[in-house]
């Protein structure tokens, strides 16, 4: 039985993905900022290898805690506690409450709701890493499916960001706070991708692409431009790539098609 954390699974990307990892077996810690009536059926159904805690990725504590409850969940007789996979998947492009929204001119930008976004999509995934680091590198799995056992990463570590972050590859502009987040987002990634590597932790962002989720939806027209995926099957794809990952990927950055995204 692999160990897994999805950070975001109260819905969308990140429930289909804590669904396929407990449909094929592995012990799974769905952290979320609210706990939802899916999470729970989730638990109900799965009472022996899913587990639900409550983590709000722009309060410290809250993730520390969560980091804590997740260890004692995942230690069983005759093993430490450990994480072979963890999948990032929560992340912020609109919140109308708060003024958060994606620019489309720099009138519209405003700090308040910037630094909200830098919150939610910046410092929480690094205050995920620093408090689930340790079960990453604690993880006991020495061999992986693809690659020689060298290449082979003990444990992966998986962000969601966004091809909109990509510097290399801006040349539509607007949405200043959202781009922004999302760059930033990699460079932790690729940081801490450097000091993981040392305990062969594979470290990568990860551009989901257009799933058909509550996020895209309220962005018809832009959403029409692309191919729009199914959620489920996206979700079966990604766990595809993820296993597919060797150490030589660590530290990178790779779209739905499992092609690399310029920085």
């Amino acid at each position: 039985m692999r160990r897994a954390c999805v950070v975001g699974a109260s819905r969308g990307l990140g429930l289909a993905l804590a669904q396929h990892l407990a449909r094929r077996g592995d012990a799974v810690v769905c952290a979320a900022r609210t706990v939802t009536a899916a999470l729970r059926e989730l638990e109900r159904t799965f009472p022996h290898s899913v587990t639900v805690v409550q983590m709000d990725v722009t309060d410290a504590r809250s993730v520390a805690a969560a980091a804590q409850r997740a260890a004692g969940a995942l230690t069983s007789p005759g093993r430490a506690a450990g994480l072979e996979l963890m999948c990032h998947t929560a992340g912020l492009l609109q919140d109308k409450s708060r003024g958060v929204i994606p620019e489309n001119s720099l009138q519209r930008v405003d700090p308040e709701a910037m630094a909200y976004s830098l919150a939610v999509n910046v410092v929480g995934p690094l205050m995920v890493l620093k408090h689930f680091a340790p079960l990453l590198k604690a993880s006991d799995t020495e061999t992986a499916a693809s690659g020689e056992t060298s290449q082979a990463p003990k444990a992966t570590a998986v962000f969601y960001s966004a091809r909109v972050g990509s510097i290399g590859d801006n040349a539509t502009g607007g949405w200043y706070s959202y781009r922004s987040s999302k760059a930033a987002l990699n460079q932790v990634v690729r940081t801490a991708s450097v000091e993981l590597a040392r305990h062969r932790v594979c470290c990568f962002a990860l551009h989901p692409g257009t799933v058909d989720t509550d996020l895209t939806r309220a962005f018809s027209r832009a959403r029409s431009k692309y191919v729009v995926q199914d959620v489920d099957e996206a979700a079966e794809n990604h766990l595809a790539i993820i296993a597919s990952r060797t150490m030589a990927h660590t530290g990178r950055f790779f779209d739905w098609r499992a092609e690399e995204v310029p920085w």
